[in-house]
């Protein structure tokens, strides 16, 4: 189905267009109570998970791991997490995605608690591979889970609720991770901070594993028949998808890690400052991700994902042409605020785009492709910073949002078979 634009009622006489139209979009975006079930389940494993990986690495560095071995670590997590993406959405075909979120929910915490208690090298690295396996069943089944529990009219609006409290606790994470850990040690409960720590890093994973009981009482529809979970990965609408979710998964993957490292190198800041700028950012994500279906709810998803791609792309080369830091700390703000609208988008209209036996393998092969790409980018963005300069990557990374934008409109907005063939297919 094409992206439509939805049509809004006019206000009664006298009345209030604005006031109508907020009523209008709040009707249609209401959310049943088993949406509010996993939302329950996702609040708690999204902070005492964010809160884990806040600390964990902290950790780490108190118990003499040096950057290497944390690299290692940080590395082995990855690749489990990688690997254990297709196998996953496969299982999740077949079983259903409730028995799947509820071996993640019971995995992830007791890998977790096995991390901060064995300090061998090999077995950490080891240790790592199997929470990266065991987290992979997360964004795998998250998004297959709100298509089921929410209708093609209500869907965007909450992947971006999902999303902005996704933000939202992982900002509460970060401050919890840096205070308590503190408190624990001066009202001596704790002998020294690594304790504190571990402690911490325990209470988080315990945290997580609270989300079970909204889990285990969720209604969620049959996995289906064993011949339909056989069907193929490759539904034909996510061969058109992947594409404009790998471009864009670039340039998201671009600039944004090296901010810090540019505000604070090439424009001067303090550390102390660029701390603030990444709050800012997370709070200005937050906002925008929540709003974000206002955009939706009257552009329809596709033409919102290009808006905030050509945006997006207008801003960053706003941030390159800025000349002061204030200027460019607000086109920085802008920028990271407009292209986290368009995560929502894309979630929500592939998972309204393939049938529901479809959805854990797609949302697999997204997860892959997106991953993959970001971390491709931020690879060869290092280089090419180091030898070019950041004006490389501002120019460059406008014209992929460009791209990203035309291979979204051509080829997301129908049914219709993909008219850039070459590229889409």
């Amino acid at each position: 189905m094409g992206a439509s634009v939805p049509c809004i009622e006019p206000s009664p006489i006298g009345g209030s267009r604005p006031a109508a139209r907020l009523r209008s979009w709040l009707r249609i975006e209401t959310l049943g109570k088993q949406f509010w079930i996993f939302f329950l389940a996702a609040l708690f494993f999204d902070f005492g998970v964010g809160l884990y990986f806040f600390l964990f690495n902290l950790f780490l560095l108190n118990m003499h791991f040096d950057e290497r071995g944390m690299g290692m670590i940080g590395a082995s997590l990855t690749l489990g997490n990688v690997l254990g993406t297709i196998p996953v959405g496969m299982l999740a075909r077949r079983f259903g995605l409730r028995k799947l979120l509820l071996f993640c929910f019971i995995a992830v915490p007791i890998v977790s608690i096995f991390r901060t208690t064995t300090l061998w090298m090999p077995a950490q690295i080891g240790l790592a591979f199997l929470a990266g396996v065991a987290l992979s069943s997360w964004p795998v089944c998250f998004a297959p889970t709100i298509a089921s529990l929410t209708t093609e009219s209500n869907r965007v609006f909450a992947f971006s609720i999902s999303f902005a409290t996704g933000i939202g606790t992982g900002t509460l994470a970060g401050l919890a991770g840096g205070f308590l850990p503190r408190v624990l040690e001066q009202h001596h409960l704790v002998s020294q901070s690594s304790d504190g720590m571990r402690l911490m890093l325990i209470a988080a994973s315990l945290l997580a594993t609270i989300g079970i009981w909204p889990i285990a009482i969720l209604k969620l529809g049959d996995p289906g028949q064993p011949e339909r979970a056989r069907s193929s990965i490759f539904h034909p609408y996510l061969r058109r998808f992947l594409p404009a979710f790998a471009v864009w998964s670039i340039v998201a993957g671009s600039f944004i890690p090296f901010a810090p490292v540019f505000f604070q190198k090439n424009l001067g800041m303090s550390l102390e400052h660029v701390g603030e700028i990444f709050s800012a950012s997370q709070l200005a994500q937050f906002c925008a991700v929540l709003i974000a279906p206002l955009l939706y709810r009257r552009s329809g998803p596709v033409v919102g994902i290009v808006i905030a791609q050509v945006l997006s792309g207008g801003l960053i080369i706003a941030l390159g042409c800025s000349h002061g830091a204030t200027t460019a700390v607000a086109c920085y703000l802008a920028y990271t605020a407009v292209q986290f609208t368009a995560g929502p988008g894309f979630y929500g209209t592939l998972m309204s785009r393939v049938p529901e036996v479809n959805r854990s393998s797609a949302s697999a092969v997204q997860n892959i492709v997106g991953a993959l790409a970001g971390a491709g980018s931020a690879a060869i963005t290092g280089i090419i910073v180091v030898r070019f300069g950041y004006g490389v990557i501002f120019n460059a990374d406008a014209l992929l949002a460009g791209l990203a934008a035309l291979l979204a409109f051509s080829c997301m907005a129908s049914k219709r078979k993909c008219s850039v063939q070459a590229r889409c297919t």
